[in-house]
């Protein structure tokens, strides 16, 4: 049984490829002034293939539905994928940051473009940085000084978490940070469950400056690590502190934070635990939290959906991303794994401890879900510490 909150409606806005599996995957969503909603995600028949790309679907005011997906970033020889979309507060210049791969998520170069019509038309890509190994996931922020802070990560090898900053509005963008994990703070289970124990065990880092001017990220961790880690930055983005552990869980999934209208940090993600059978990423329940006090504590939470019983397994809530509109709104998307029929067999992406060849053999169908709430509708829970209350 999947379960979703009382208040909220959830849409599918992506569909299906009669006869084909269907992954589509790692949503990004921004709200223009006029309450017009862009959601891109990319889109492939297996995850990692060359004839992936990326694609985008709007819903305007009034509108009943979304609209049909459109094909807005490919490469004829690469793969194309993680879109993070983002409206920069002093231009309005819409931006969409991705990665091109000859091969796999390790050898990502990562890209962006730039649009003055709301992404119906984009500028020629350019490169973030000249070599491989550079992913992105979350959309960056514009601090108090007008910088614009893009998290990014490493994916050769092992996992650490990066920065881009810019200071001219995107024309040009320097690395800094390089976070991992001190060897000698790796815990005692990732030394005994890893082949090779390295301090690069993080990635996929989301970041806000907080009210006293530093930058706090906090970023997925591997198994079996089970927590988010956090990194803090003092002067401006130039250097990161080590990563540590923090409160929240993490079963080796993304999530997204970001600083709402009233000051308040909300942060999309998995309130799950890291099982001791099963320590791989199991993206249920799909939680959004608030905290009051620049994270700190987190005083009130919802369980958007949440799966029991059979579909507990289930990718019900991968890969988060969310924005605020003018109005106050909050408007989330996520991916959605679920069963499939080809050719009279049903594919499920039910198993996630499978063998890789065997996980991306019985993958089954992932679309992209979208919702919206207000913070008042999160302040109605407190926070719990349990997956399910």
């Amino acid at each position: 049984m999947i379960k979703t909150a009382d208040g909220i409606t959830v849409e599918t806005i992506t569909k299906p490829v009669p006869g084909l599996l269907h992954h589509a995957h790692c949503p990004g969503i921004v709200a223009f002034p006029d309450g017009e909603l862009l959601v891109v995600y990319y889109h492939a028949i297996k995850e990692g293939d060359r004839k992936q790309a990326i694609y985008a679907v709007r819903k305007t005011p009034g509108d009943d539905c979304w609209s049909s997906p459109v094909k807005i970033m490919s490469h004829p020889r690469m793969m194309t994928g993680n879109p993070a979309i983002w409206i920069a507060p002093d231009t309005s210049k819409l931006w969409l940051f991705y990665v091109n791969s000859i091969d796999s998520w390790g050898m990502c170069n990562p890209r962006y473009v730039t649009s003055d019509d709301r992404g119906q038309r984009w500028s020629m890509p350019r490169k973030l940085y000249w070599f491989i190994s550079r992913g992105i996931k979350n959309p960056p922020i514009m601090t108090s000084n007008d910088r614009y802070i893009l998290p990014a990560y490493i994916e050769f090898l092992d996992y650490q978490g990066v920065f881009y900053l810019s200071d001219d509005k995107g024309k040009t963008w320097q690395e800094r940070g390089r976070v991992k994990i001190t060897d000698n703070e790796i815990p005692e289970v990732v030394v005994q469950t890893r082949k090779k124990a390295t301090g690069k065990l993080v990635l996929q880092p989301t970041v806000v400056e907080r009210r006293d001017g530093s930058f706090w990220a906090l970023m997925r961790a591997s198994p079996p690590l089970g927590k988010m880690y956090q990194t803090t930055s003092t002067d401006g983005g130039e250097t990161w502190s080590p990563a540590k552990p923090y409160l929240l869980p993490n079963p080796n999934g993304s999530f997204h934070m970001m600083r709402l209208q009233s000051g308040n940090l909300a942060i999309i993600y998995n309130h799950a635990p890291v099982l001791d059978e099963n320590p791989w990423f199991v993206p249920n329940p799909l939680s959004i939290a608030l905290s009051e006090d620049d994270g700190v504590t987190w005083t009130c939470r919802r369980n958007i959906v949440e799966a029991h019983d059979d579909h507990v397994k289930q990718g019900i809530g991968g890969e988060p991303t969310m924005t605020q509109s003018a109005d106050g709104t909050i408007h989330a998307t996520w991916s959605f794994s679920h069963p499939g029929k080809v050719n009279g067999k049903i594919y499920a992406r039910s198993n996630f401890n499978q063998p890789e060849e065997v996980y991306l053999k019985h993958a089954g169908f992932t679309d992209i879900n979208y919702t919206s709430f207000t913070e008042d509708w999160i302040k109605e829970h407190h926070f719990f510490t349990s997956v399910f209350e």
